[in-house]
């Protein structure tokens, strides 16, 4: 699988990785402060805007590994021959105006003698969405992708279909389908679809919770005059709470959901331990 996804990403990710230094030249990239983990426990920062499809059943998830940064998720399904059907989710910052971004990605391919098509707009769970398709001649034959991308808050979501065109009428509507799914979700424990592991990681990040708010009593009983702030930080750090309870939380995230990949796992880390350091009202 990972040699078959790294195939698929020469071609099907060209807007989400060759377009980058297009977009450093036409605007400046801003990255927004609350997509990054803090490197220190407080203040607390906003919740991240997590993206999400629903993929179509039956189809297998890429190696988040073998994926580059600007690429959150990728599915592959099953083909008549060495290229199959595929649906990536990418993103990056941008500060422009979607028409500004298509024209870009109308430059990069007319470049490459790709032909591509602005098909308007669709109607996806998170709101209108510009429609495009892409043809492609390649070592597998005349390719053919299609993008859902949508832009909000200084950041474009790109969502892209791809298949050999010949076989494309075939899965337009496994492929219409996912894109309509495109959807935005305030928590990232969500996006598990699996509700036994969702529970087993609410009832995990519960565990943390309880020890760490008992620590943080025992602390305040300890030294009254401190604040809660400071007291939040010296148990965050304290070595025993990092062994016992903080380091198996990470650790189970990294053995158990894995499939979520590493971007999943820090918003997961960082909403957790935002919560930890939020005072109370």
């Amino acid at each position: 699988m990972r040699a078959l996804t790294r195939r698929l990403l020469l071609l099907t990710l060209i807007q989400t990785i060759l377009i980058t230094p297009f977009l450093q030249a036409a605007n400046p990239i801003e990255i927004r402060p609350n997509k990054q983990v803090p490197s220190s426990p407080t203040p607390p920062t906003p919740q991240p805007m997590i993206v999400q499809f629903t993929p179509p059943p039956g189809w297998g998830a890429a190696d988040p590994s073998s994926l580059p940064p600007s690429v959150k998720a990728m599915v592959i399904g099953k083909g008549k021959g060495a290229f199959p059907p595929s649906i990536n989710l990418g993103m990056e910052p941008y500060t422009g105006t979607i028409k500004q971004y298509l024209k870009i990605i109308k430059a990069i391919n007319d470049s490459q003698g790709s032909q591509w098509k602005d098909l308007g707009t669709v109607r996806t769970a998170a709101g209108d969405a510009s429609l495009s398709q892409v043809d492609s001649k390649t070592e597998w034959g005349e390719i053919r992708m299609m993008h859902v991308i949508l832009q909000k808050e200084g950041t474009i979501y790109i969502l892209t279909a791809a298949a050999k065109k010949d076989e494309f009428p075939q899965h337009y509507k496994t492929f219409f389908d996912s894109m309509k799914s495109l959807r935005f979700n305030g928590s990232p424990i969500d996006l598990i679809t699996n509700a036994a592991q969702k529970e087993a990681l609410l009832n995990r990040i519960q565990t943390v919770k309880s020890a760490f708010n008992t620590l943080a009593a025992k602390e305040k009983s300890s030294y009254p005059s401190e604040n809660e702030e400071t007291i939040k930080q010296k148990v965050f750090n304290n070595s025993n709470f990092q062994m016992e309870y903080w380091n198996p939380f990470t650790q189970t995230l990294d053995r158990d959901y894995a499939i979520m990949g590493d971007a999943w796992k820090s918003l997961i880390v960082e909403s957790t331990q935002n919560e930890l350091m939020r005072e109370k009202k």
